[in-house]
């Protein structure tokens, strides 16, 4: 009867890190931080005004490490591909899928943009901003904001900056949690009370 016992506790106890052990596997998580790049942008004219889009982005590259955040640190000085598009209109290209991409670490980084905003553009100015979806290799698309500045003499080659920020959603835990600290403490409750039952 002491033997029997001592396995029904065994067994409880087994039960009960399966569960914890199934609920702690990796999980994929939502994409946090911020990132920047620079890089060389050619327009098709030589001021912001009378041109309407990107011909072509060059050398860019992500930003240095103390302008990263979150699930970007350590992509620092990655060669970054960025698609051409039309800023006006600002829905002629969009979507844009993907706007940048570039690989880092084994990992895959890229951000797709939905909606594109031309906040301001003088002769030798512009500052675009955009939302999209941001992506990285095993975790979770995530909503993201994007913001482009650039200034030029006349010249229809200039450098430029801009950023992504990911805006991973606040939301509480989904229920996995307390489903598998129920089904562990129902596998105890149930070995328990099998242990209880007297033998005929």
């Amino acid at each position: 009867m002491k033997t029997n016992s001592l396995t029904l506790k065994a067994m409880s106890i087994a039960l009960a890190v399966a569960g914890f052990a199934l609920n702690s596997q990796a999980i994929p998580t939502f994409i946090s931080g911020a990132i920047s790049f620079s890089g060389t942008a050619t327009m098709n004219g030589t001021d912001f005004i009378s041109a309407t889009k990107f011909s072509l982005f060059q050398d860019v590259t992500v930003g240095a490490e103390s302008a990263l955040s979150g699930s970007y640190v350590g992509t620092h000085d990655a060669l970054v591909t960025m698609t051409p598009f039309t800023w006006s209109p600002p829905t002629a290209s969009t979507p844009i899928n993907p706007l940048w991409t570039f690989v880092s670490g084994g990992l895959t980084y890229s951000f797709d943009l939905s909606v594109l905003h031309l906040d301001f553009a003088s002769p030798t100015g512009i500052l675009l901003s955009g939302t999209g979806t941001a992506h990285i290799t095993g975790f979770l698309d995530t909503v993201g904001q994007w913001n482009f500045s650039a200034q030029t003499l006349k010249l229809a080659t200039f450098t430029f900056s801009s950023t992504t920020t990911a805006i991973p959603p606040a939301v509480p835990d989904g229920g996995t949690t307390a489903v598998m600290l129920g089904a562990s403490f129902l596998g105890i409750c149930f070995v328990g009370r099998k242990a209880n039952i007297p033998k005929v």
